[in-house]
């Protein structure tokens, strides 16, 4: 018995018990004793008493605590050995009393006494812990009855073929409750086992998510404010040799210094709007498309065209965001490198496939000739297609514009 944790329900089952027979002994007590010509019978003085010990043992948490893992053993050490004293205390009151016992009345057959607790100690422990529980109780009883044996009248027959039932019945049905439990056991460990996976991944994909999240950011400031800082820096520099040689040039460096502060700032409160909230969990991947299309196109002057299917609702997360963020990147590359004039966004699904394609009439450039190193937003769209296990396409050539297509299969 080395469990320490009791099964579920194990000892609602055993306190549910012991109130029946606390119901069923204490009525019959109540009834003898309001009546002066039925006499007291011991098995529902004894039964009474042992239902009222067992119910407050079961409901008594401080027992619980200092016990541990023999809580239930002690418990169904007592209710065993009380209903055996019970039974043999009614045996020898009907043998001195010269009435002939009734083994149809199931009440007084210790068989039903401590069917429920079998159930529970092989549900709790093992099929060796029911035959250990089969063999004790048997003994006790057989000890118990062996003074009444040279009574006369001492119903021995119907002890012998309670233990005998017992030693054949409780096994088989010991056995069939060990394998149903053991069947649960295992599926309870399995899935703990993958809750705990599950919790495991969860958290990865959290802490992967932050790290590309990061990475999002850091392409945002380098194509932001970065660019903006390093031009701010120069026009800085040229403003300070204007200053004394040409001050109507100085002027001038000075408003495009101003309109790059603002630009600057715009981009900054975009990456921060950004990072707040996101607008797919508010929108969905179809009308979030559109917000971001309508914001670039105000926000750069370019005409942008939106085509998107009308069946993108329940798409897993991973996918949305990874389809979104490819459009955000191919839309932000085109307003802020292309010089594109027109950009055309298409979002088909099919069957078997989700189609993302932006396409510009921009400069274009030669991906096969575009270093690594820098070109964060060319990486950020090659990351973001791997998180949704899509294929990322960049067709392009200068002065022929640039296309870019993610295929997701579904």
């Amino acid at each position: 018995m080395k469990r320490a944790q009791i099964e579920p329900e194990l000892l609602s089952l055993f306190r549910l018990m012991n109130g029946f027979w606390l119901l069923v002994y204490g009525l019959d007590l109540l009834e003898q004793t309001g009546d002066p010509a039925k006499p007291v019978r011991p098995l529902m003085v004894v039964g009474t008493l042992t239902a009222v010990i067992m119910l407050l043992y079961l409901y008594s948490g401080w027992l619980q605590r200092r016990l541990a893992r023999w809580y239930l053993p002690v418990g169904l050490a007592i209710a065993s050995v009380g209903s055996t004293l019970a039974q043999w205390f009614h045996i020898r009151w009907i043998t001195d009393h010269g009435i002939q016992p009734n083994p149809d009345n199931i009440i007084e057959q210790l068989f039903m006494l401590l069917f429920v607790p079998m159930i529970i100690t092989a549900a709790q422990y093992n099929f060796r812990a029911v035959l250990a529980f089969t063999v004790l109780t048997a003994a006790l009883q057989w000890v118990l009855a062996l003074p009444l044996s040279t009574l006369e009248g001492a119903p021995m027959t119907f002890i012998q073929d309670d233990i005998a039932g017992r030693m054949v019945i409780y096994p088989v049905v010991g056995f069939i409750v060990v394998r149903l439990v053991r069947g649960q056991k295992s599926d309870r460990k399995a899935l703990a086992a993958k809750n705990v996976k599950l919790t495991q991944y969860a958290t990865a994909v959290e802490r992967l998510a932050i790290s590309h999240e990061r990475n999002r950011l850091a392409r945002e400031l380098h194509d932001t404010l970065a660019h903006t800082l390093s031009a701010v820096a120069v026009q800085l520099e040229a403003l300070n040799r204007q200053l004394d040689q040409d001050p109507d040039n100085a002027q001038n460096t000075l408003k495009q210094l101003q309109e790059l502060t603002r630009s600057g700032l715009q981009e900054a409160r975009r990456a921060l709007q950004a990072l707040r909230a996101s607008p797919l969990e508010d929108l969905g991947l179809a009308l979030a498309l559109r917000q971001l299309v309508e914001s670039v196109s105000e926000r750069s002057g370019i005409a942008i065209g939106l085509d998107a299917a009308s069946d993108l609702d329940g798409l897993p997360p991973e996918i949305e965001q990874g389809v979104y963020r490819v459009a955000e990147e191919a839309l932000n590359n085109a307003a802020r490198h292309a010089h594109a004039q027109t950009v055309t966004v298409a979002v088909r699904r099919d069957s078997r496939a989700l189609r993302l394609t932006v396409a510009d009439d921009g400069v274009g450039f030669d991906p096969q000739a575009v270093p690594v190193e820098g070109h964060y937003g060319l990486v950020g769209m090659r990351e973001r297609a791997l998180l949704c296990s899509g294929h990322l396409e960049i067709a392009s050539a200068p002065g022929k514009g640039t296309t870019v297509r993610l295929t997701v299969e579904e």
